[in-house]
């Protein structure tokens, strides 16, 4: 007869992460955490316009859109270290650097959605192509949820 496991079952991310740490030498694991998380630390309006560049020194590197976002992020500074150092550790990002650069999108952040109502109902006439229907469909539900 088998016996029943005493230990407890552990996340193999918390078993595997002091190995990793020894392992980083450079840093890059905890650019990488930085990169993934940022979205959720800086927020959807700050996380379009930002992309964290790089991690030098324990100062993360964030290429911003525009000069008047780099003013912003300045004043909102101590805020925002202390959202990465929650999220992402306290020993990894010491300081941030914020530098205007054009943002790559590469991996564009993922933002949610809000759902509008549509305004305004219009009748189609009958298509009988479905993909140019469905366009059609698509085009006047947008505009029915754009402002005026």
């Amino acid at each position: 007869m088998a016996s029943k496991r005493s230990r407890p079952i552990v996340k193999i991310a918390s078993a595997l992460q002091p190995i990793l740490d020894r392992l980083d030498i450079e840093g890059e694991y905890g650019l990488g955490r930085l990169i993934r998380a940022w979205p959720e630390i800086a927020g959807e309006t700050i996380a379009r316009r930002t992309e964290v560049a790089s991690l030098r020194y324990h100062t993360a590197v964030i290429k911003v859109s525009g000069a008047m976002w780099i003013q912003e992020l300045t004043l909102m500074k101590a805020q925002i270290l202390a959202r990465v150092r929650e999220t992402v550790g306290d020993d990894i990002v010491r300081d941030l650097r914020f530098i205007a650069g054009r943002l790559s999108r590469r991996n564009p952040p993922k933002l949610r959605t809000v759902p509008r109502q549509v305004r305004y109902a219009i009748e189609l006439p009958p298509i009988r192509n479905p993909e140019l229907k469905q366009a059609f469909e698509r085009l006047i539900e947008a505009w029915g949820r754009s402002e005026r």
